[in-house]
């Protein structure tokens, strides 16, 4: 406090000799020397009073636009979210086609690769980002055609089957999985099975880990030229596909045979379909309705 008193004096000139000479001797008296000197050089701009009393009398009168940075920060922060959930549900969401029991589909994948998809079967994929993930899922039947390209990805609730370019056939029904190549080869994955199979191999497989691989003669899937193609199948196994085909509902009455089955039916003459299961199984087929029979055991096989 007192250094502060000493220095209000010397900056009005109301000291003594004395006291300025002692002041002249402190330490800090060449700082205050040369701010004195150079504050003395500061001239201030002249001041128009009545000038800026009109200028703020006008900008009082004018509105004022006040600039609100938190609603700004809430529209970006709202756009940002709404492009991240549209590219979240562009890459996520799927396309799906259904092939309903009685019918056949065939149609191309964005990438142009072709598919025939058998009754009672469904594939769904990604269509929007297909050009860089080729990966499609399918619950039932289909022959692909697949365009050359990147790698090609079928998945199935019994195994995987990954190929480039190809012609191939994928079966998943329940535990059954049966791979098929036409053309080029295709590798496939089910359990802790792994096989590449080549052109004119094909590959049984049940319940992800006992498999048959045998040679194959058709240039193509039997089922798209209408015939039902089945190979160490059960009784069951068949009856379900014969219902998926033509689009039918069978009951069967009694105890069902362990029996199974290698060979051809008919996929477009339901009467010899069930006159030659019924002769190889020794059972009797009726008609309730249009779209219902009932199949029972004869005496002999009971």
């Amino acid at each position: 406090m007192e250094r502060n008193f000493d220095l209000a004096k010397w900056l009005a000139g109301e000291m003594t000799n004395e006291e300025l000479e002692a002041f002249e001797a402190t330490p800090e008296f060449e700082t205050y020397a040369k701010i004195k000197h150079y504050s003395s050089m500061l001239e201030a701009p002249d001041f128009d009073t009545t000038s800026q009393l009109e200028t703020i009398t006008t900008l009082k009168k004018q509105p004022q636009r006040i600039w609100k940075p938190s609603v700004f920060l809430k529209i970006a922060a709202m756009i940002v979210v709404v492009l991240g959930l549209a590219f979240v549900l562009a890459y996520t969401s799927t396309t799906a086609v259904v092939a309903v029991a009685g019918e056949k589909l065939n149609f191309s994948l964005p990438d142009h690769s072709e598919v025939a998809l058998n009754s009672g079967s469904e594939i769904s994929y990604a269509k929007w980002f297909w050009s860089s993930r080729r990966k499609l899922h399918l619950d039932g039947e289909a022959y692909f055609k697949v365009a050359k390209g990147k790698k090609f990805e079928v998945t199935t609730p019994q195994g995987t089957v990954t190929v480039t370019g190809t012609q191939f056939n994928v079966k998943s029904r329940d535990s059954a999985f049966e791979v098929a190549c036409y053309e080029g080869s295709v590798w496939v994955v089910s359990g802790t099975i792994q096989t590449k199979l080549h052109k004119g191999e094909q590959l049984i497989i049940r319940d992800k880990k006992n498999s048959n691989a045998l040679p194959l003669q058709a240039t193509a899937p039997d089922w798209i030229s209408g015939s039902l193609a089945f190979y160490d199948s059960s009784l069951k196994m068949m009856l379900t596909e014969i219902e998926r085909t033509y689009a039918i509902s069978l009951t069967y009455q009694g105890p069902i045979s362990e029996a199974h089955f290698t060979g051809t039916l008919p996929g477009n003459d339901l009467e010899t379909t069930l006159k030659i299961i019924s002769a190889t199984y020794h059972l009797t087929y009726s008609k309730i309705s249009d779209k219902k029979y009932s199949l029972t055991p004869n005496d002999s096989t009971r």
